[in-house]
């Protein structure tokens, strides 16, 4: 019986994606498949942040397909969502949530 090769699950198992800061820096992240969309969001963020890209925000991801820019579930899973090695995601930051009154909650 022939076993599997687990370099070739472990590729299988990640993706490698590009995610653009909202100043539209930009950086490879190898991931796993099934991380969820809001971790690989804050994984983002605290890269950027950290190389002195961008200031820190509450960011959700977007894919973006055609130049068009889709809205990821922050719970969703990367694969559920479709997203592939090579897939471009965008940094998407979140305005904060206030009292109407323009206080912040």
């Amino acid at each position: 019986m022939i076993s599997p090769d687990t370099d070739t699950n472990q590729q299988a198992d990640t993706v490698t994606v590009t995610v653009f800061a909202p100043n539209n820096a930009h950086h490879e992240f190898t991931v796993e498949a099934t991380e969820r969309v809001d971790k690989l969001a804050r994984t983002a963020v605290d890269f950027f942040v950290g190389s002195g890209q961008m200031q820190p925000a509450r960011c959700g991801l977007a894919v973006v397909r055609d130049g068009v820019a889709t809205p990821l579930d922050d719970a969703s899973r990367l694969d559920e969502d479709g997203i592939h090695t090579g897939a471009e995601l965008k940094l998407l930051v979140k305005k904060p949530k206030t009292d109407g009154a323009g206080g912040k909650l």
